[in-house]
């Protein structure tokens, strides 16, 4: 007896009108149909989109160039007036230049070393294993690290080029100098 009530109360509205079944169930339809779209989240989209945006606007914009380092007129770096804009002597910052030069040298060696063994075990495992689709992929996706590796190694050796010939270059005239190529 007690459920026949509930479900008259049910469908009736508070002025004791009774409901069509549309206006009872209008809720429940507005849930099911506004579900689907809830779920893709225009919102977050968006939001993602923004912020993505924003971090390509910081990329394009670079790091600030930093104004103390002073360029002579033949793109050699003047070391007595980079010294004053960094308030050292002159040896202070030659003393700086040589140990920022050892370890760019030391970074470039590791970073072609640590490619070099990645290659190395890439072609190991590519040889090695039973090649489908997937294992295939597998293996491509993992080329872009070896890459990264050696590009790195090459960064290295161009700013310790550039810390040796005290004179900044272009990766273009790091490859095309007549000087020795390996990083000291």
């Amino acid at each position: 007896m007690d459920l026949v009530l509930k479900d008259k109360k049910d469908t009736k509205g508070e002025e004791g009108i009774e409901r069509s079944f549309v206006r009872r169930n209008w809720r429940r339809a507005k849930f099911i149909a506004d579900s689907p779209l809830a779920n893709v989240g225009f919102e977050e989209i968006s939001e993602g989109r923004r912020f993505i945006r924003q971090l390509w606007c910081l990329v394009k914009r670079g790091a600030p160039a930093d104004t103390r380092l002073k360029i002579g007129g033949d793109g050699s770096i003047d070391l007595t007036a980079t010294a004053s804009s960094y308030s050292m002597s002159v040896e202070a910052l030659v003393a700086r230049l040589r140990l920022r030069q050892k370890q760019t040298a030391r970074a470039a060696y590791a970073m072609f070393g640590l490619g070099s063994v990645s290659v190395v075990l890439w072609l190991y495992g590519a040889l090695h294993m039973w090649m489908s689709s997937t294992r295939l992929f597998s293996a491509l996706e993992f080329l872009p690290f070896c890459t990264l590796f050696f590009l790195l190694a090459f960064r290295s050796a161009h700013l310790n080029w550039q810390l040796r010939t005290r004179r900044l270059g272009s990766p273009a005239a790091f490859l095309t100098t007549t000087e020795p190529f390996l990083p000291r």
